[in-house]
């Protein structure tokens, strides 16, 4: 309110001498919860061949806080098939009065290289830290490239937290090319598209910003998006002429791939050596990943078109290195040489990564996996990856649409969805009590699946970094100390079994002969959500999970139940959730069971989900009393 109350005051008292970009000029609805706000917006993409393309951008942002500055970035990526012409900043102050001019000296130009070690991008960066708030950026640059097989995007909201006063974006096809589009969460009311047969422009006005809500689909998917593709494009100096997905698969087959598949002799001879005797193919598959996976290790190259075709397989054999590309090819080059066909696969990965969208023809996605099909399914390889199960793809790529990459050209598939049931965390204790209530015993933990992918590289840690995370995981108990410490790694299975034996000095609490004791001593939820009354988006929840604990608590001696435990059981569309506790050869068993299920729900749903969880919270803190006997 402070910042509404500001802009009311400047557009009060200063209107004659209000700026452009003067913050009591704009709308103050757009500057309802946000942290920056996009004024103007304007680009212009001039198509004058199928591999002639030039850009132009004015781009103008208020920032209003520190924290829209760390996120913004002032930066104009390129590479060596680019040429950057004109580039330049300006800074206004809250009244649109220019404070700064930065020029093309100003401008940092550095290896674009991230994670990457071998690139040819490169950025332009404005180093540039506001000294005040509101403050307002505008940052104006154009390039030629002969690069269209990324054709640029109309983004007018890049941030979350970002709002846009007006965005244009204007494409014009001199040559008529054939070229498609797309439009993606377009609202008609602030978005407006004028079409020709040579010019597309698409104008936005008043757009209120993306919401960021917990359990809610990705930021990617709810921003309005507009994307473009040609039939006839260039990718770093390579031509391609691409009308549907068995087109585009040829293209890359042909131009990308083939030839690259060829291995020394020495290795083929020695992969033979290693699956000689084993008949099955998948069998055999299995003793060539992990070949591949002890002799490799994963590094990022982008130079030129290497930056989209693979290395030669000859050459990632040599150095023992290659990115996912390379690796990818590597390990179909390894299986093709004993007669196991597979396919180079395109996918989008990270945890939130999308499905390819099948409409849209053309270049997509930031990773390869190999499809290798046997008579009974199809298996996904991760190449890049020295530790990964056979077979298992984790969160970094599953359930989600792939294009394989095969002779016949490009086939969709889908990569393996992990049911909520098969992600299970299971813990089965056996604790008991000492004439101090010190709590002791042993822990068995498996978990399997994704449950796995989330556990599985303890073992590469440190002792003591292993004992950190336990003591992170169940930081309700004080004094956790773990005595013993055995880790499983069951790759064949995807399953890691964690065997414990543990001390707590203070978990229960007394009060003169009676002690309170919480019985779930492992798994808890940790925090309750909170209700929504302005909920905005669905509810989605993209993994699920199941948690099993099975606990048998010796009692101190001479100490009995003097209160009871309601057991519990809840069955919502989300999940169930059960407990147990039944007294047992002078002890107590407890079980809790939990399976969260994965799905997308109207937003209406979201308080119930949150009601679900929160009574979970609850049960999961509940304790009982115990009672010294008088003897």
């Amino acid at each position: 309110m402070r910042l509404l109350h500001l802009v009311g005051l400047i557009f009060l008292s200063f209107p004659l001498i209000a700026q452009q970009y003067a913050l009591g000029k704009m709308n103050v609805n757009l500057l309802k919860n946000v942290n920056a706000v996009v004024r103007e917006d304007r680009t212009v993409v001039t198509l004058d061949d199928f591999n002639t393309l030039t850009f132009e951008r004015e781009w103008v942002v208020t920032i209003l806080n520190e924290k829209a500055a760390k996120d913004l970035d002032f930066v104009i990526y390129y590479d060596s098939y680019d040429s950057v012409k004109e580039y330049e900043a300006v800074v206004y102050d809250v009244l649109g009065v220019e404070q700064k001019k930065f020029k093309k000296r100003d401008f940092m130009d550095v290896s674009a290289s991230g994670t990457n070690l071998y690139t040819d991008n490169r950025a332009l960066v404005l180093d540039f830290t506001p000294t005040f708030y509101p403050c307002t950026v505008a940052l104006t640059y154009a390039y030629k490239t002969s690069n269209t097989a990324f054709m640029p995007m109309f983004m007018p909201i890049p941030y979350s937290g970002m709002s846009v006063e007006k965005a244009s974006f204007k494409l014009v096809n001199k040559k008529g090319i054939p070229l498609h589009k797309k439009f993606l969460n377009f609202d008609e009311n602030t978005i407006k598209v004028t079409e020709s047969d040579r010019e597309i422009l698409i104008e936005a006005k008043e757009l209120q910003p993306v919401p960021q809500q917990k359990k809610a689909p990705s930021f990617s998917k709810l921003l309005p998006l507009g994307k473009f593709y040609l039939e006839h494009f260039e990718l770093q100096g390579v031509l391609a002429t691409v009308k549907d997905w068995d087109d585009f698969g040829k293209w890359q087959s042909q131009k990308l791939l083939k030839g690259l598949d060829v291995l020394p002799e020495q290795t083929i001879q020695k992969v033979a050596m290693l699956t000689e005797g084993i008949l099955d193919p998948k069998e055999k598959a299995k003793v060539i990943y992990q070949f591949m996976q002890d002799r490799t290790r994963y590094i990022s190259v982008q130079i030129g078109i290497g930056g989209w075709k693979p290395s030669p397989a000859k050459e990632v054999d040599a150095l023992g290195y290659g990115d996912c590309k390379g690796l990818t090819n590597y390990t179909k080059a390894l299986l093709a040489s004993q007669n196991i066909p597979s396919y180079y696969t395109i996918v989008d990965s990270q945890s939130l990564g999308d499905d390819l969208d099948e409409e849209y023809i053309g270049m997509q996605g930031d990773h390869v996996i190999l499809s290798v099909p046997f008579e009974d399914e199809m298996v996904f390889l991760e190449c890049t990856s020295q530790d990964l199960p056979f077979g298992f793809l984790g969160t970094h790529t599953d359930d989600r649409k792939v294009l394989m990459i095969t002779p016949e050209g490009g086939k969709f598939a889908h990569t393996p969805n992990y049911p909520a049931e098969g992600n299970l965390c299971k813990k089965e204790a056996k604790l008991s009590f000492d004439t101090t209530l010190q709590l002791s015993g042993t822990v068995e933990i498996t978990s399997k699946n994704l449950a796995y992918n989330r556990i599985y590289r303890l073992e590469k840690l440190d002792e003591s970094q292993k004992r950190k995370h336990y003591k992170e995981q169940w930081d309700f108990h004080n004094g956790l100390q773990i005595h013993e410490m055995l880790l499983e790694n069951h790759k064949e299975e995807v399953s890691f079994v964690e065997k414990l034996n543990i001390t707590s000095e203070n978990y229960t609490t007394s009060a003169g002969d009676l002690l309170l004791l919480c019985p779930n001593v492992f798994t808890r939820v940790s925090e309750a959500p909170k209700k929504d009354s302005d909920r905005k988006l669905p509810l989605e929840i993209r993994r699920g999970y199941a948690y099993q604990d099975e606990i048998f608590i010796q009692l101190p001696e001479g100490y009995g139940m003097n209160s009871t435990y309601e057991n519990s059981t809840m069955e919502t569309e989300f999940g169930t959730y059960e407990t147990r506790l039944v007294q047992k050869e002078g002890g107590l068993l407890y079980t809790r069971n939990l399976l969260l299920q994965k799905g997308t729900w109207p937003k209406e749903k979201y308080n119930e989900y949150v009601e679900f969880i929160k009574s979970i919270y609850k049960k999961d803190k509940s304790k009982i009393v115990l009672k010294k006997i008088k003897s």
